[in-house]
């Protein structure tokens, strides 16, 4: 029998969500379930007339012909027990993307800790405007098509290759079943402590995922990072470099406005200047790193030019969410201290004179632990505010794992005595109505890579009522700046 019904369990996660969606393009009979789901997902998936459960339930599952299972799913659950004791076929998410939509393209996998969906994003818009016609799945939104995936009729497919591991039933990491033909490697650091007892076992990861990929791709990575270069040196593939120094591919910037050098060990790929809508260094070599695989894979330098111009960025990358009178409020999805650091250093650089508030949610599973305990704190070194709400509750961890907020308060204090650890979005939101001083500017980077319990519509408002005749919301006459002063 042909397949037809394909049940999710788990079907609201960026991911997954999107591969229902894939799925129902293609035609198929797409339903799934997920425990308290809500929107934006929720609203995505009902648009696209997807059948979804609120809570799991082994009466939700029938009787389909296939069961992706994702990796957020654990033995215990109702429908994984039953699907598992009437033997209907499953697969995970990653094992999914490559039977049906990654098995007859060429792949371009996209991997690194840090700086993947943009990357990821502008190589599939370059390749879009250079008329191949690329499919991609990506880890964001991309602004620019208001999706983070799209099934195109050419030959390549980009997309986000995660580190993090399948599924219960399969602890390798997704990019693995990807089965890349080019690979672009961003960076390597230490993340997901949750799964990862160290560094060299992601490097060990990232090893197996380069002596894949066939002698005839490419393999564009970071010389940044030596553990990169280390990885790569035993590739059988082509190789570059590339970075802001002495490397295959080389940016340099001025202002805001990037001007890359390109240059092949081989012949000279040219010289040519950009203007992006993107900004700091860390999207530079994000830019670069796209530019480089473009132009490996054929793209002209009219194409790279184009879609470099024309690219948007990111949902939640270093997006604008409000700009209005003094204040303007940055959403950005850092929760890794590199990434925190390079988020501020960014919006220092851009906005030398403003005050700069941090206000960050320890969210992940790696971030609520303590490994980077001693690092975290100057990550914030930039920030003239510091807002940090104590962690959210996820999933168990053992108390002496657990990241020490009053440690990292402690610590913090010692180079700036204006942080807070507060419990509560409430308090945050509050804090900042009644400290903000409207006479200077003020750029609030919210840093999470969750919902932060709807802090980022939820804090605009406030800014609006604040703006408005000078008041707080909780009441007339309390000047914003007359309480900096403490007065």
């Amino acid at each position: 029998m042909a397949l037809q019904n394909i049940y999710l369990i788990g079907i609201c996660g960026v991911a997954m969500g999107s591969l229902a969606a894939m799925f129902h393009e293609r035609g198929y009979a797409v339903s799934g379930s997920d425990q308290n789901i809500y929107p934006p997902m929720s609203d995505f998936l009902a648009r696209s007339g997807i059948v979804q459960f609120n809570g799991f339930s082994a009466d939700n599952v029938k009787n389909p012909d296939l069961v992706i299972v994702g990796n957020a799913i654990s033995r215990g659950n109702p429908e994984l027990e039953h699907v598992l004791n009437n033997r209907i076929p499953y697969m995970s998410m990653a094992q999914a993307l490559y039977n049906f939509f990654l098995h007859d393209k060429e792949v371009i996998a996209v991997c690194g800790t840090h700086g993947k969906s943009t990357t990821c994003a502008l190589l599939a818009h370059i390749l879009e405007t250079a008329g191949f016609e690329p499919s991609s799945f990506i880890g964001g939104v991309a602004i620019n098509c208001n999706s983070n995936y799209k099934i195109g009729s050419g030959g390549y497919f980009v997309i986000e290759g995660d580190e993090y591991d399948s599924a219960y039933f399969e602890k390798v990491p997704k990019f693995i079943f990807y089965r890349p033909d080019h690979l672009v490697l961003t960076s390597l650091e230490y993340d997901h402590a949750d799964i990862y007892s160290d560094l060299a076992e992601i490097e060990l990861w990232f090893g197996r995922l380069v002596n894949i990929i066939p002698a005839r791709g490419n393999i564009v990575y970071s010389s940044d990072y030596i553990n990169l270069a280390d990885i790569v040196s035993n590739a059988r593939s082509k190789r570059y470099s590339f970075s802001g120094g002495d490397s295959d591919f080389s940016y340099s910037f001025k202002g805001h406005a990037g001007e890359f050098s390109l240059l092949d060990i081989e012949s000279p790929l040219g010289d040519f200047r950009l203007q992006t809508k993107l900004f700091g260094r860390f999207n530079y070599s994000n830019i670069t790193a796209a530019v480089s695989m473009a132009k490996l894979l054929g793209a002209s330098t009219d194409d790279i030019q184009q879609g470099v111009e024309s690219f948007s960025g990111v949902r939640r990358r270093q997006e604008i969410i409000y700009d209005k009178g003094n204040v303007k409020i940055y959403e950005d999805f850092a929760h890794h201290p590199t990434a925190i650091k390079h988020m501020l250093e960014t919006m220092r650089e851009r906005y030398p004179g403003a005050c700069l508030w941090a206000v960050y949610e320890p969210r992940s599973a790696t971030s609520r632990r303590n490994v980077f305990q001693d690092v975290l704190p100057a990550s914030f070194f930039c920030a003239d505010e510091i807002l940090i709400k104590t962690p959210h509750e996820g999933s168990a961890i053992r108390a002496d794992l657990k990241l020490d907020t009053e440690r990292l308060l402690n610590d913090i204090s010692a180079f700036n005595e204006k942080v807070r650890i507060l419990h509560r979005v409430d308090e945050i939101i509050q804090y900042i109505s009644e400290s903000i001083d409207l006479a200077r500017d003020n750029v609030i980077v919210l840093m999470s890579n969750g919902g932060f319990d709807g802090i980022y519509k939820r804090l605009g408002d406030v800014m609006d009522h604040v703006m408005k005749a000078g008041v707080t919301p909780e009441g007339p006459g309390r000047n914003a700046t007359t309480m900096r002063a403490g007065k």
